[in-house]
């Protein structure tokens, strides 16, 4: 209890501190500038140890929709659309970079993960792109519980319990207690015995 007491502590002194940074980015996303959001969060990124974890994570109370106090934002990762949402207890590795998705409680991110804002965030699924064209971003969910391996690009929900497999890339929805794998992912059930 007096370790969550102390967290909590040190990270309101994060917010303190990075206070400037925080008013500033929302003032810019006010008006339009939501690049400022993304370059901050690069930013404050390349900060390492619990250092930069605690920086970003007291620039993302401030700035996205909603994240937990108990996150571990690994070094060189970053949540790129203000419109995430971060459960409890969840750890992202590094170099991930996290679009617009809601992640539930629990969910373990491996390094170098990319949870995509949709599959059409670069243009249509035959490849054709329309440089004049807005993308289509997406909201993304990963359910509670569920654990992303290694290199996995997701571009689809992932269900509660899941396991993504490393480098797989989910192009489609999973459904609960499965394990995805493969280029695209296809959902295999999971044995009782399975372990995350």
């Amino acid at each position: 209890m007096l370790r969550i007491f102390l967290k909590r502590i040190v990270l309101g002194i994060f917010v303190c501190l990075l206070s400037p940074v925080i008013v500033l980015t929302r003032m810019a996303c006010f008006i339009g500038l939501e690049d400022v959001f993304a370059t901050c969060a690069m930013a404050l990124g390349l900060i390492p140890g619990k250092t930069g974890s605690y920086s970003r994570l007291a620039f993302y109370k401030g700035t996205v929709s909603r994240i937990s106090s108990d996150v571990f934002i690994g070094f060189c990762s970053f949540i790129s659309k203000r419109s995430a949402e971060i459960g409890s207890n969840v750890t992202i590795g590094a170099f991930s970079i996290i679009g617009s998705a809601v992640i539930g409680d629990d969910v373990l991110i491996s390094s170098r993960v990319s949870i995509m804002s949709g599959k059409k965030q670069h243009g249509d699924l035959n490849g054709n792109s329309d440089p004049s064209r807005s993308p289509r971003y997406e909201r993304i969910s990963i359910g509670a519980g569920s654990w992303i391996g290694e290199n996995a690009v997701v571009m689809a929900e992932v269900g509660e319990k899941c396991i993504v497999s490393a480098g797989s890339v989910v192009t489609r929805k999973m459904p609960d207690n499965c394990l995805a794998v493969g280029n695209p992912a296809r959902p295999l059930k999971r044995s009782e015995g399975d372990s995350m």
